[in-house]
């Protein structure tokens, strides 16, 4: 009875451990889902706008999945990456060759949100709410995209990246702008670099579409300095912010040289030379030396002298003492 109870028991406990197994299962789903689902989601939504679904482009799936694992690490929603690229200049030197004209960004577009347990849905909700990021998501004019996903401390992070290739032939091509004589020709993005005023200090007025990188480089200084003049806490520069380029030069004294001209014949007078006489000085005596060692003698000889006095006075009492048992009458001598 006992044994059939047992198993009864042990039966049960097994059935309540088997049922309780799909929920753990379901709280352990993460949060975030795949890129493809949101690519999938994005791609239902134009369809409902009679727009044609994105094309997934390797290359835009690589940079997307970067920036969000940057922005995951960084903690700051930004759309410039670590050295002060935007999204299109990021494709560009991924080799994704971005059509329209380059000087006011191309056809590309970058969208990102993030929030703690951010779900699927959840973020392109959010980038409906945004009119910018909806004209993303139902743009016409972009072909291809890429989704990047990432969590991190409990919070996912979405990046999706759109654009149009000069390799479609349904867009234009890219428009590269020539630069004049004081720019620094870098593709797509003119930079006009400003002249030293009379102190040697230089200012830059921060143009449309340009970046710290672009910046940098025209001057020929790293971003790292640039941000550091200017006390940047970010690579963030808004248009029409006046960015220091190179301090005043400081400018060091020279030293005045006096220079003082004798005219004709200089005089001099005849120094007689001064024997030097000689000082007498007096010898002191010489003084015997006196020494611990010398007075410690002096004090043995007396003690030893009275001690010597003192036995010879003792042996001498003796004697007569002797003398006078032998010879009583020698007292009366």
């Amino acid at each position: 009875m006992k044994r059939q109870f047992f198993l009864l028991t042990l039966i049960s406990l097994i059935l309540i451990t088997v049922g309780l197994l799909p929920s753990e299962q379901a709280d352990a789903r993460p949060v975030s889902a795949s890129a493809s689902e949101v690519i999938a989601l994005v791609n239902d939504l134009r369809a409902s706008k009679n727009l044609p679904p994105y094309q997934v482009n390797s290359i835009l799936m690589s940079i997307a999945q970067a920036h969000a694992d940057y922005i995951s690490g960084s903690g700051i929603s930004t759309h410039f990456s670590a050295d002060g690229s935007r999204p299109y200049q990021r494709a560009i030197a991924a080799g994704y060759s971005v059509a329209g004209d380059l000087t006011q960004g191309g056809l590309f577009a970058e969208n990102i949100t993030l929030g703690k347990g951010l779900t699927v849905e959840h973020a392109v909700n959010n980038w409906q709410d945004s009119s910018t990021d909806l004209d993303s998501l139902l743009s016409p004019d972009l072909k291809d995209v890429g989704v990047g996903v990432k969590d991190a401390g409990g919070v996912s992070f979405y990046v999706l990246d759109a654009g149009a290739s000069t390799a479609d032939s349904t867009v234009p091509s890219a428009t590269i702008t020539t630069t004049s004589t004081n720019t620094t020709n870098i593709p797509g993005i003119p930079v006009v670099t400003s002249t030293a005023m009379d102190d040697g200090t230089v200012y830059h007025i921060v143009q449309a579409k340009e970046a710290l990188w672009n910046i940098a480089l025209a001057y020929q200084i790293s971003i790292e300095q640039l941000k550091s003049l200017n006390s940047l806490p970010s690579n963030d520069i808004y248009e029409g912010q006046k960015l220091l380029i190179q301090r005043p030069k400081k400018v060091t004294a020279t030293p005045e040289v006096v220079i003082t001209a004798t005219f004709g014949i200089p005089t001099s007078t005849a120094t007689v030379p001064v024997t030097p006489m000689d000082t007498p000085t007096s010898t002191p005596l010489p003084v015997p030396p006196t020494s611990r060692r010398t007075g410690e003698i002096a004090v043995g000889a007396i003690v030893l002298t009275a001690l010597i006095a003192a036995a010879v006075g003792s042996l001498l009492g003796r004697q007569k003492k002797v003398v006078s048992k032998e010879d009583p009458g020698a007292e009366n001598d």
